[in-house]
Parts: C-alpha cells; structure tokens; sequence
C-alpha cells in the first residue's frame, strides 16, 4: 500500500480491530457478516478512511483499516460498534437471527474490542490473517486445558 498524501500530510495508519460479539453468542451468519463487512466499508469511507480487509466468524469481525491521523481511533472503534450494530437490527431478517441467541434490548457486542497498529508487520501478513478467519482450518476450537477442568466432577484424592 502506498503512502497516503493529503494537502498538509503524508501519512499510512493501518489499525487491525476485532470486535466480539456479547457473551460471544454465535450470531454472525455468513450473509450477516457480508452485510458487516459492507456496511463497514462505507462506514470507513465516511470517517475519511478506507477498509482494506475484513472476515467474520460466527462470533467475531476483523477489520483492516486505514484512518487519517486526525481520527480518533477509539471514537471510530465506538462509532463503527455502533452504527454495525443499529444497521443490523434495522433488518428484519438480519434482527430476528441475532434475536435467537441474544434477548431484545442486549447489545450485540460485547463492550470491549482489540485494536493494535500493523506498523511493525506487513500489511499482506495481517490481509492474510484476516482473511483466513472463515476457513475450516482456523475454526475456533472449544477445548477444555486447564487442570481445573480435568479434575471437575471427579473427587480429588488428597496426596499423600
């Protein structure tokens, strides 16, 4: 990506932010997750910005965004939760497929999210991350680790 050149600046801010849906609730269909990442895209172009890449999952988006310095990233972040949120909502259909996992009035992200700059790694590696969300390789997995779930529901024999 080139260096954007403004009347007063020369410059090239590249966020990656990943938003998480409330209790991470498996909302996001792909067709909600095409409409997210489109609204997004027009969302960025709005704040002076542009959308480089983005994927969802079925409890999350990653985002790829290039800001003007004079954005204030947090303000973004909080206006891009929102407007995502009430544009999905305005969609019947869109509104009643969250609404299966969600109660009427809940948020549908969780109220915080991740956002660090792609300055010290290349943009392609980040493009690449991003876009390999949805693949059946990169599937989370739900797995139980922790030495507290390999002892529960079993009675612990004290040692001796």
């Amino acid at each position: 990506m080139d260096y954007i050149r403004t009347r007063h600046s020369v410059y090239l801010l590249t966020y990656h932010m990943i938003f998480v849906t409330k209790y991470r609730r498996p909302v996001i269909t792909n067709e909600i997750g095409d409409f997210m990442k489109s609204t997004a895209a027009r969302l960025c172009i709005g704040y002076g910005g542009e959308l480089i890449s983005a994927e969802t999952d079925r409890d999350h988006i990653h985002l790829l965004v290039s800001l003007p310095p004079t954005c204030d990233v947090s303000l973004i972040v909080r206006s891009l939760k929102t407007q995502l949120s009430k544009e999905v909502h305005a969609v019947p259909a869109y509104n009643t497929a969250v609404e299966k996992y969600l109660r009427q009035g809940t948020p549908l992200w969780s109220p915080s999210y991740f956002v660090a700059t792609t300055g010290s790694v290349s943009l392609e590696t980040v493009k690449e991350y991003i876009e390999q969300q949805r693949t059946d390789e990169h599937k989370r997995k739900y797995e139980r680790r922790s030495s507290y779930w390999a002892g529960k529901g079993k009675s612990r024999s004290k040692k001796e």
